[in-house]
C-alpha cells in the first residue's frame, strides 16, 4: 500500500510539472515565408552584438569572431542556449531556430567560426576556401565566446548547449575539455565522423595528407570544387534538386536568402588542411566521449550525406567487443534517431522538425532554472 501511495505521488508530481510547462511552439513551413521578413527579422536585428579575439593565426594575424545575443521573447530568464553552427555556415541562416528558441523562453548566444561567416579568414586564396589552421582552435574560440557571454549579457546565467554538424563536433570536444560549463547539451547531427564518399574512409585521410604534402595546406581536397555551391546556398528549385541538407524546399530557399545579401559569407570547397585537421581531431573526440559528464541529447539523421553515424554511436554509446567494453561512451547520452531526416533536422519538413523541436525544448527545460 505504501508503495502504491509513493507511485501515485510521483505520478501526480509529474503531472503538475508537465502542466506547469508551457507548450512547445515552433514555426510552421507555411508561415515561414511571411514571418521571415517580419517577426523573425525584427527578432534577428534585436540582438546585442560583440566580437572576441580568437586564437591567432599561424602567421600571427588576429582572428576576430562576431557574436550575437538574443533575449527570450517571453520575459526575462537566466536560461541561455549557446548555439554553435555548422561547417560553412553563419548565424544569419539561423533566424528561424533562434526565433523558436526565444519563443520557448530561452536566450540565445551564437557566433561565427574562424574562417567562415563574418569571422576572419585564415589566409588561403581565394578567401572563400574552407580552411582551418587547427581544429583545436575551434574549441578554444568557442570558449572565448562563452567567456565573453558570461562577462556580458549572459552573466550569471544557466548555460545550455545546442550544436549542429561541425558545431556538434566542436561542442562534443568542448564538453570533454570544459565539463562543467553547461548544464545540458543537445548535439544535432554532430560531425564525429565524415562521409568520405567516393573514397573509402580508411583511404581518405592518407590520400588527403599526400595532397596536402605536395600541394600545400590551401590546395583543395580531392573531389572538392572551388566556388560556393548553389546546392548549399541556392534559393530556387534547380538548386534544391541538387541539395542534400534538407527535404524542405521552403526552409532551404527562405533560410538561404540572407547569404545573397551578404555574399562574402559564402564558403566554397574545403582544402586539404581542413580535411586532415577535422578527421584527425574528431576521431579523438569521438573516442573520448566518457570525458563528457553532463546530460546529452544526441540527434542522428538517417539520411545524412555529410556525416556518418559511426562517430556519433561511439561518442554516445561507446564500443564493446564480445560484450566487453573497449571504449566508454559519454556518461549520460541519449541517442535519438530520425530515420528519414537529412543532415539538418532543425531545418527539415514539419513532419520531422516539429517532433524534433518538441524533444529538444522539453529536454532543455528539464535543466533550466
Amino acid at each position: 500500500m505504501q508503495l502504491l501511495k509513493i507511485t501515485a505521488a510521483i505520478g501526480l508530481l509529474s503531472s503538475v510539472v508537465a502542466a506547469a510547462s508551457p507548450p512547445v511552439v515552433s514555426t510552421m513551413e507555411t508561415a515561414l515565408p511571411t514571418l521571415f521578413n517580419g517577426p523573425l527579422y525584427q527578432n534577428f536585428i534585436s540582438s546585442v552584438n560583440g566580437t572576441v579575439t580568437g586564437t591567432p593565426r599561424p602567421d600571427g594575424g588576429a582572428v576576430t569572431l562576431p557574436w550575437r545575443y538574443y533575449a527570450s521573447t517571453t520575459g526575462a530568464t537566466k536560461n541561455t542556449i549557446v548555439m554553435v553552427n555548422g561547417h560553412t555556415e553563419s548565424f544569419i541562416r539561423y533566424r528561424e531556430t533562434i526565433y523558436d528558441f526565444n519563443q520557448n523562453g530561452f536566450n540565445v548566444l551564437t557566433y561565427d567560426h574562424r574562417g567562415q561567416g563574418f569571422a576572419t579568414r585564415l589566409g588561403c586564396t581565394p578567401d572563400y576556401t574552407s580552411d582551418v589552421d587547427s581544429f583545436a582552435n575551434y574549441i578554444t574560440d568557442m570558449d572565448a565566446i562563452v567567456q565573453a557571454g558570461k562577462a556580458g549579457p549572459a552573466s550569471g546565467h544557466n548555460l545550455l548547449l545546442w550544436a549542429h554538424s561541425m558545431g556538434g563536433g566542436i561542442g562534443a570536444g568542448y564538453l570533454e575539455n570544459y565539463p562543467t560549463t553547461f548544464k545540458a547539451a543537445v548535439l544535432s547531427s554532430p560531425m564525429l565522423s565524415l562521409n568520405t564518399d567516393p573514397y573509402p574512409a580508411i583511404a581518405a585521410l592518407p590520400l588527403d595528407m599526400i595532397v596536402e604534402l605536395f600541394g600545400g595546406p590551401c590546395v583543395l581536397a580531392p573531389g572538392q570544387q572551388g566556388p560556393p555551391s548553389n546546392a548549399i546556398y541556392g534559393t530556387n528549385a534547380t538548386s534544391f534538386a541538387n541539395a542534400v541538407t534538407t527535404s524542405s524546399f521552403t526552409r532551404f530557399s527562405v533560410l538561404n536568402q540572407p547569404y545573397w545579401e551578404f555574399p562574402s559569407t559564402m564558403i566554397g570547397g574545403v582544402d586539404a588542411r581542413w580535411i586532415s585537421q577535422s578527421m584527425l581531431t574528431i576521431q579523438q573526440i569521438a573516442a573520448a566521449g566518457s570525458k563528457a559528464s553532463i546530460p546529452i541529447q544526441m540527434h542522428q539523421s538517417g539520411n545524412d550525406a555529410f556525416v556518418t553515424p559511426d562517430g556519433q554511436n561511439l561518442y554516445c554509446n561507446g564500443l564493446s567487443v564480445l560484450g566487453i567494453p573497449v571504449v566508454k561512451g559519454a556518461k549520460q547520452c541519449n541517442l535519438i534517431k530520425h530515420p528519414t531526416s537529412r543532415h539538418e533536422v532543425h531545418n527539415e519538413v514539419d513532419a520531422i522538425r516539429t517532433g524534433y523541436m518538441q524533444q529538444v525544448i522539453t529536454f532543455l527545460r528539464q535543466y533550466s532554472v
